[in-house]
């Protein structure tokens, strides 16, 4: 019965050098200066490549808000 309770123990021990670790790791993740700057380029790339999508899209949004408001306009004279 001691024989777990040793691998216990020693699995408990070691428990603040790992967290110590994870620390460190999360910390060097967050304040690494160059993956910001490879999301930002890939963020300007996406939108620069996408560019007619976007243009498509908004204009049929303005075409269906227009729609809806010269419909609202003839429902009010309609009455």
């Amino acid at each position: 019965m001691s024989a777990p309770a040793g691998v216990i123990f020693q699995q408990l021990a070691a428990l603040p050098a790992r967290s110590r670790q994870g620390l460190n790791n999360l910390r060097q993740r967050l304040f690494q200066d160059s993956k910001p700057k490879k999301e930002g380029q890939f963020l300007r790339t996406s939108l620069r490549a996408h560019q007619p999508v976007w243009l498509a899209a908004t204009g049929g949004v303005y075409t269906s808000m227009s729609a809806v408001y010269l419909t609202l306009r003839y429902l009010k004279r309609a009455r």
